[in-house]
């Protein structure tokens, strides 16, 4: 079982505020949104019969799936004290359903994506009401979309998109592809300062497009717009026509995950291709597949990036981002300054790279000019880094999440591999693991980064007293509670923790940049800002909601001592039986 739980950090990268959402179930959040009030958009799916409702537009989840059939989509929206304003189940009560997008706009009204089989799920006139089923002889699923207003307390408008048609040849496969299984499903959505909303999502063939699309016939990723008054779709397109591979049928090659739109009316769009034809524009960076293989076969696929005009007919520009192996684009984000920031995974050991934070990294992040005709930015870095969550804030600070939880921020013209300040990746134990940044009492840890210690590596030696020294390699404040580094480099410390001293943290850092853990269960909340220590308190089951300001009375290195409050905000939420990105 997992439970949902939300974090705010300030923007030095304090901790002031954790939650946590649970039933008895496995509830999981998939995507997160803030408005310019501070409100708090969580969207996901939960199979908790229980899970804490408040206000809620649906109170009835699905209850018969199993596995990946199993679930119903949640949407909750908190105050910027934490305070639930509304909780509930969305998506349909007649099959699974899962939330996996979330978007806000200035009025506090909240947009959805996701995915649904629930032949119930919410429909407003004017918007699409593509068939689906589930639990039968044939499951098809369908793209779900909706807006829902300030309160929670009515759905805007709402509608669902299907792709019916598998890719296999029925001549060839018979009844078997007659009755193949057709996911369509919305991945992110977006809205502009208009009110115009984007979907971003992958289909079957056989969608409902729009007349003059960018591609009307296709299967794979697609995108859709919705015009602000929720009346009608201005356009839906597919990206990609897939590749017909004999005896098998039509596969999809492009495959989009992220979405993000501009004052313009412009889409701008991140996820991966194998596709050949895919509509890279002239004068793009990389116009053409990296990973080519002979047709009609499918090659390793390539990263894209692409920003689609106003009207959904034609790239502005388009772009694939990729090496020789397996590429792929997870999270788009735009600056003021136009240029589209996006991160993802690689296997290619010639990925394009300006600078080099990792040599041999398998996640990327990386800029693209405002034209997509250059890299302005990119490096490799380490598993688990970069690839989960991107954002960049109005003042150019961009901030990344890595899988495991470490977030990392960096300001404008600062990026690691720029300049030769320290920045670290994560910690994990000396003998292998996950790079998370995890601590227990008097554990060897090695600490990842750019620029921690001496180009050459230096090794400790034991003095005459048979200690160990407290610091090496001029290493600035590399302080893991007050215990010896038996090693450092450029790319990596390795300290022993501090043991367990009632009351007392871990603090690590290096030229500055520090994080500090509690001494049980901790994890980092913010490397390269100064987090202060993780105060995590277990939810209580069942159907609870649990949030807590952070505050903090300790040490910091320098011996100085500091107190942060914040307002209180335990906020218990009665149990309502029945109420992304």
């Amino acid at each position: 079982m997992t439970d949902v739980f939300v974090g705010k950090l300030d923007p030095s990268g304090n901790l002031t505020l954790i939650g946590t959402f649970s039933g008895k179930g496995t509830d999981q959040a998939n995507g997160i949104a803030v408005d310019p009030s501070g409100n708090i958009y969580i969207a996901g799916n939960t199979t908790s019969t229980d899970f804490p409702l408040h206000n809620p537009l649906q109170i009835v989840s699905y209850t018969a799936g199993v596995g990946v059939l199993a679930g119903t989509g949640f949407l909750m929206k908190l105050s910027a004290d934490g305070t639930v304003l509304y909780s509930t189940y969305l998506g349909g009560t007649t099959g699974y359903s899962l939330l996996s997008g979330v978007a806000a706009d200035s009025k506090g009204d909240a947009y959805v994506t996701g995915t649904t089989v629930a032949q119930d799920y919410p429909h407003t006139p004017g918007m699409p009401a593509d068939g689906v089923s589930c639990c039968g002889v044939k499951i098809i699923s369908g793209a779900f979309f909706a807006k829902i207003d300030p309160s929670g307390s009515q759905i805007l408008y709402a509608g669902t998109l299907t792709g019916p048609q598998p890719g296999c040849e029925t001549a060839e496969k018979g009844s078997s592809c007659f009755l193949s299984p057709v996911f369509t499903s919305g991945s992110a959505i977006a809205v502009d300062p208009a009110g115009n909303a984007y979907i971003a999502g992958n289909a079957g063939m056989g969608l409902s497009t729009t007349p003059g699309a960018l591609l009307t016939n296709g299967i794979g990723a697609f995108v859709a717009k919705v015009n602000s008054a929720g009346t009608a779709l201005v356009y839906v397109t597919y990206l990609g026509a897939g590749s017909l591979e004999p005896t098998v049928g039509t596969l999809a090659t492009d495959f989009v995950t992220a979405i993000a739109a501009d004052g313009a009316g412009h889409a701008y769009l991140a996820g991966s291709t194998s596709d050949l034809a895919f509509p890279a524009t002239a004068g793009a960076f990389q116009t053409a597949l990296a990973g080519q293989v002979a047709p009609p076969f499918v090659g390793p696929s390539d990263a894209f990036v692409a920003k689609l005009n106003p009207t959904g007919s034609a790239m502005v520009w388009a772009t694939f981002l990729g090496g020789s192996g397996n590429d792929q684009a997870q999270t788009i984000a735009v600056d003021s300054a136009g240029d589209v920031w996006v991160s993802g995974i690689t296997k290619s050991t010639d990925f394009p790279t300006k600078v080099s934070a990792t040599s041999n990294g398998s996640e990327f992040l990386a800029e693209l000019n405002s034209t997509g005709s250059a890299l302005s930015y990119s490096a490799l870095f380490p598993s688990d880094t970069v690839a989960a969550a991107l954002a960049v804030d109005a003042d150019g600070t961009v901030h990344v999440g890595g899988a495991t939880g470490p977030i990392s921020a960096f300001s404008p013209g600062s990026a690691p591999g720029l300049t030769s300040a320290p920045w670290m990746f994560g910690i994990a134990n000396a003998a292998g693991g996950v790079l998370s940044g995890r601590l227990a009492p008097d554990e060897l840890i090695s600490i990842y980064g750019l620029h921690l210690g001496p180009s050459a590596p230096v090794s400790a030696t034991f003095n005459a007293a048979g200690f160990l020294p407290t610091t090496l390699g001029g290493v600035q404040q590399p302080r893991i509670g007050r215990q010896p580094r038996p090693f450092a480099a450029a790319a990596r410390i390795a300290a022993v923790t501090a043991g367990a001293v009632a009351g007392e943290d871990y603090w690590a850092g290096v030229g500055g940049q520090q994080w500090r853990e509690k001494q049980s269960d901790s994890q980092p909340h913010h490397l390269n800002r100064q987090p202060p220590r993780a105060n995590r308190t277990p939810p209580s089951r069942p159907s609870t909601v649990s949030t807590h300001p952070h505050s903090d009375k300790s040490c910091d290195p320098s011996g100085s001592m500091r107190t942060r409050y914040s307002r209180a905000a335990s906020v218990p939420v009665p149990y309502a039986p029945g109420r992304t990105r």
